[in-house]
């Protein structure tokens, strides 16, 4: 790294760090309101506030991830830089335990007996599951537009260097999709099975919802982590590992067996070409000698 990049890298680091102080601060000041709130509706109204709050923690804490993981950063922003992300972690959850206090005390504000108590609790789940279907269809209905591109290009009978480089792209999103896709089918098994809790939801609805959005940004940072808040591993048969790589180290679309495929198929259009060709010059002969053949028997009888 350069010594220009460094200090230009330094620098968004330190907006980021001191963006991150501010919207903790925020929290903070949401979070002493609701603690003050005179009543439910109050403090469900502050609840709104602190949700805008952490989600914008949340988008930091992303980056900050991302940063970690890269090569040229000191020690002491990488301290720093975990630092931050720990304080976000630690409002993550607790906004996770206030949306679970302020259904309980809902609950029981409004004297409500077991039986409805599981009524609101069912119409919460069945809140996510609607969420969760839909979110699938929505990424399958990109997965396909996605093969849709893919086999225009594979069609294609060359490609320029721009066009190989979109196939790469196209092949990580994809592969991003699948591995969303089945994280998702996974955490709806678990939800339909009561064995998860509808508070980790919350807190990850807002990052999946941003993915289905910005997933064909080439600057997207990939949260493998993202669902790592849900015990999958008991419902955890054969899930894809995630697609780390980024849509710029994507393979060119020459890969080995890219190119069997291809070669195949130019085998397969050759041999039908003379197929072709073998089966005209056949109709030709027959066609050249019918008339002599007629000729001559003409000439016979007369």
């Amino acid at each position: 790294m350069t010594a220009a990049a460094a200090r230009k890298l330094q620098k968004e680091i330190e907006t980021v760090l001191k963006k991150v102080d501010d919207g903790i601060d925020e929290f903070a000041d949401h979070w002493d309101q609701a603690a003050g709130a005179g009543s439910s509706q109050q403090r469900e109204r502050i609840g709104e506030e602190l949700k805008k709050s952490i989600n914008k923690l949340q988008r930091f804490r992303v980056q900050i991830r991302e940063w970690l993981t890269q090569a040229g950063i000191t020690s002491e922003y990488k301290e720093k830089l975990e630092e931050s992300r720990r304080r976000v972690e630690s409002d993550m959850q607790r906004f996770k335990d206030f949306e679970r206090d302020i259904k309980t005390k809902a609950f029981s504000t409004n004297a409500l007996n077991r039986g409805d108590e599981l009524e609101l609790e069912e119409a919460e789940k069945i809140k996510y599951q609607d969420w969760l279907a839909s979110t699938i269809q929505a990424l399958n209905d990109q997965a396909d537009q996605l093969e849709a591109d893919l086999e225009l290009l594979a069609n294609k009978r060359s490609l320029g260097a721009d066009e190989r480089a979109r196939q790469g792209q196209l092949k990580v999103y994809q592969e991003r999709h699948r591995w969303h896709i089945m994280k998702l089918e996974l955490v709806l098994r678990a939800l339909n099975n009561d064995a998860l809790d509808l508070g980790d939801l919350a807190v990850v609805r807002d990052s999946v919802d941003y993915y289905v959005e910005a997933s064909m940004e080439e600057e997207l940072y990939h949260d493998e982590a993202l669902y790592d808040c849900f015990d999958l591993a008991s419902l955890e048969v054969m899930t894809p590992k995630s697609p780390s790589m980024t849509p710029k180290e994507a393979p060119a679309a020459s890969s080995g067996s890219g190119k069997e495929e291809k070669v195949s198929k130019a085998k397969e259009k050759e041999k039908r070409r003379k197929d072709e060709k073998k089966e005209k010059k056949k109709e030709d002969k027959k066609n050249t000698s019918t008339p002599t053949s007629a000729k001559s028997a003409g000439g016979r009888s007369a």
